[in-house]
């Protein structure tokens, strides 16, 4: 892919004003030292998008859209990050000058041009006569003729080399066909066979139509029963959601995608109306593809097959997506039911209110698959469940909601809510010290704010040296709770420069590593804090001591196990062994 010189990209930014660019879409309104309008990526009533032309960024407070002026293009208009560069360097008046990888750009065009030509060549093959079978299968699966050509689905014929012969009559070089990874070498006979042969077809749309690859799928019992393109410059199945280029508007609009295993489950259940479907590519959920759901929608119901291998899925889909602040829902299916199943069993009228009727919060399908994994309930299986859930409940912002899940877990384990409260409280202590009084390090005058701690604290220590390097120094920097924040601050640690000059990289960074809106958010926040600094003593000596606390609250647990079990002999070879914490406890003068 062509590259460009990275200070192009600040040039551009210098001369173009973002709240120029936003005004074409939307109607702007000043306020102080910042511009507001209704966002133009969800429906909303009253303004919740806001500009900062200093920073050159914006940031909706409603569905958390945001980051730089190249951000809001690439958004705006589904561009990449190239495209938007080279149009807002035309609108600057700024001449582009490549500093290489034009061979590279050259090539990813030319092998989408490929894989265009093969999705028509699969595709004709599907509606001519060797493609009958395929035809019978989809109309037996309940396929319409409609859903074929809006999806393009094809048949790759039982024949060694037809698509490659195809394409290099097109006129396509061996090269790029190779690149494509439709071709495979057979090196004893020196020549290239094609990859799929007598599969059904399934092209693989990026989301501005553009086909990145395949996915094939045998129509007997031969194994393995899909393939997929390979791994390509291109092309990368961790990075790629199936049908999101036809649900794109519909997940936006519902501001809810489902999330299915497989391609046929999304091709039924889009063509029965139900639009904002995706589905992982038969593989397990990718961190890259929980953030692209991310730029569309901030609610997800898991919808995956009802067996066993699905459900355990489902449990790591979940917390993916929880690490992207989404929020989870799920429906567990009768075992050995498929969503394409039930749905062609049920109709469609069922199968929603089947769903309504079965959908759980991720925690309630935690505490129900959890209890289903023990045998047996005792002491021990409740701690190792209370343990396992008391992170995402103490993670709710609502008190109604934790309360609700405490009792649901307390009932279910046959234990007395305030035991479990008192676990939530102890991480909520190590998560979130500042909430043991009402002093803060920083004050929120933002509207839309809702500002985690985590935001905050390092919105602080952005914004002030002296608070980075006390905190640094006193608490390391891998104490945030999540990770996008940890990889921020370790990555603006490691950056040269003044304060202004690391920003500045920073956010070139964040553009590249798709968390432009994470930054945005911070920023604004950075931009509306006063940073006191006896304040952001009293937090580093607080997460120190609820780092202790944390250490005597597994001594006590374990403690009372010892007690309960009645093995007296290892109980007393621990409370000795416990001279040297207390020693350790002193000696840090806590």
């Amino acid at each position: 892919m062509t590259t460009y010189d990275n200070r192009v990209s600040q040039e551009i930014a210098e001369r173009l004003d973002i709240v120029d660019i936003v005004a074409e879409t939307v109607k702007l309104s000043r306020k102080g030292n910042r511009y507001w309008g209704l966002c133009p990526f969800h429906a909303e009533k009253t303004p919740s998008f806001s500009v900062t032309p200093e920073r050159n960024m914006f940031y909706c407070f409603g569905c958390h859209a945001g980051g730089d002026i190249f951000s809001f293009v690439m958004k705006r208009d589904g561009l990449n990050f190239r495209e938007a560069l080279e149009m807002l360097a035309a609108r600057a008046g700024i001449k582009l000058v490549s500093t290489g990888g034009s061979r590279e750009q050259e090539q990813s065009k030319k092998v989408i041009e490929v894989n265009q030509a093969a999705a028509e060549f699969y595709h004709q093959m599907l509606l001519s006569p060797p493609g009958g079978i395929v035809r019978k299968y989809l109309e037996n699966r309940g396929i319409k003729q409609e859903t074929v050509l809006a999806y393009k689905l094809g048949y790759a014929p039982d024949q060694w080399n037809r698509l490659e012969e195809y394409l290099l009559q097109k006129g396509f070089s061996q090269e790029y066909v190779k690149l494509s990874g439709l071709i495979k070498r057979n090196e004893n006979r020196n020549s290239y066979y094609d990859l799929f042969r007598k599969r059904l077809m399934f092209p693989i749309f990026q989301y501005n139509g553009d086909i990145l690859g395949f996915g094939g799928r045998v129509l007997d019992d031969t194994l393995p029963k899909y393939i997929n393109t390979p791994e390509t410059e291109l092309y990368s199945k961790r990075q790629v959601l199936y049908g999101l280029y036809q649900a794109r508007q519909a997940i936006r609009s519902t501001n809810e995608a489902v999330l299915l295993e497989g391609y046929m489950d999304c091709i039924k259940l889009q063509q029965a109306g139900i639009n904002n479907c995706v589905a992982s590519l038969g593989t397990a959920l990718t961190r890259e593809q929980a953030r692209l759901l991310c730029r569309y929608t901030e609610n997800v119901l898991i919808l995956y097959d009802g067996d066993e291998a699905g459900q355990r899925e489902t449990l790591r889909a979940i917390d993916i997506l929880a690490q992207e602040a989404l929020k989870v829902q799920v429906v567990t299916l009768p075992a050995g039911k498929d969503p394409d199943d039930f749905l062609e069993i049920s109709g469609k009228e069922e199968f929603l209110q089947y769903i309504q009727n079965n959908k759980f919060s991720h925690i309630e399908f935690k505490i129900n698959r959890y209890l289903k994994e023990e045998k047996t309930l005792n002491l021990e299986t409740k701690v190792k469940i209370v343990d396992a859930l008391k992170n995402a409940i103490n993670n709710l912002k609502s008190p109604i909601e934790k309360d609700y899940y405490v009792k649901i877990l307390a009932q279910k384990l046959l234990m007395e809510p305030n035991l479990i409260y008192r676990e939530l409280q102890v991480v909520n202590k190590r998560q979130n010290p500042m909430d043991r009084n009402k002093t803060q390090i920083s004050r929120d005058n933002i509207q839309y704010g809702n500002y985690s701690k985590d935001e905050k604290i390092l919105a602080a220590m952005l914004k002030d040296e002296k608070t980075f390097a006390a905190i640094k120094d006193s608490l390391g920097l891998n104490f945030l709770a999540r990770s996008e924040y940890k990889d921020i601050i370790n990555i603006y640690d490691q950056l040269k420069g003044n304060q202004e000059e690391r920003l500045v990289k920073l956010g070139e960074i964040m553009q590249q590593e798709g968390m432009a809106a994470t930054y945005a958010k911070i920023i604004f926040l950075m931009e509306e804090m006063n940073v006191e600094e006896a304040k952001v003593n009293e937090f580093i000596h607080r997460v120190q001591a609820l780092k202790m606390e944390a250490r005597w609250q597994k001594i006590y647990q374990h403690i009372n196990f010892l007690k309960v079990e009645g093995d007296f002999e290892h109980l007393l070879k621990f409370v000795l062994n416990l001279d040297s914490f207390l020693n350790e406890t002193r000696e840090g003068g806590i």
